[in-house]
């Protein structure tokens, strides 16, 4: 009847209204994001000119992380050793997608300065990857499944061993988004956290002791102004 129509109408402009609140709630939030991405670029870089200068950084960093560690033998091991310099860039519009780019200095393993991983969302919402094709140098190849084990590669036998963690440039199934998500959210947001291998708690006193020790020399500042 008349009047139940009017009733599903009315729930249905409200249901309307709020999609609509959300959907421009979720703009808002996006631009707050880009305009704060935009701002820490600065932070990014002064922190990765730091970085550069600390040896085995992006080792120490990956294997402390409990995720990552556990995708790492000692041959990734040493692979990563010659890691320079870890970047994350996400898209413009941030929802699209995101990059992550290893940086390397020259090493016996492979010829490539940069491995790069591109994660994009396609407008069906699933997640697509494309990846460097990494030019290991004769018999280094990590990623082959069997070899004759010359030199530091020693190719695996995929039946005994698990793969490299550097078959993630070559396999986008292996887990590719819950890698990707891990090293862009954790590692690359706060790197010097498993470089010193602090957890939540150790990271939150240390800001807590911090944070009391500048009240104390603001505090002694105070009472020498005031005598």
């Amino acid at each position: 009847d008349i009047r139940m129509a009017k009733q599903w109408y009315q729930r249905r402009v409200a249901i309307t209204a709020g999609d609509s609140l959300n959907d421009k709630a979720s703009d808002e939030i996006l631009k707050v994001e880009q305009k704060y991405n935009q701002m820490r670029k600065p932070h990014y870089k002064k922190r990765s000119d730091l970085i550069a200068k600390i040896p085995d950084f992006w080792l120490n960093t990956f294997m402390n992380h409990p995720q990552i560690a556990a995708l790492l033998d000692e041959a990734d091991e040493e692979v990563l050793r010659y890691m320079t310099q870890l970047t994350v860039e996400e898209t413009e519009d941030i929802r699209s997608g995101y990059k992550i780019i290893f940086e390397f200095k020259t090493n016996p393993f492979f010829e490539n300065t940069q491995l790069i991983k591109e994660f994009t969302m396609s407008e069906s919402g699933d997640m697509g990857t494309s990846e460097t094709k990494i030019n290991w140098k004769p018999g280094m190849a990590l990623t082959e499944k069997n070899g004759d084990n010359k030199g530091k590669g020693k190719k695996r036998d995929r039946e005994n061993e698990p793969p490299s963690f550097f078959s993630w440039f070559e396999d986008s199934s292996m887990g590719g988004d819950e890698v990707g998500e891990v090293i862009k959210d954790d590692i690359w947001a706060n790197p010097m956290q498993y470089y010193l291998d602090l957890d939540e708690e150790e990271e939150l006193e240390d800001d807590e002791v911090e944070g009391e020790e500048e009240d104390e020399v603001e505090g002694d500042a105070n009472d020498g102004e005031e005598e």
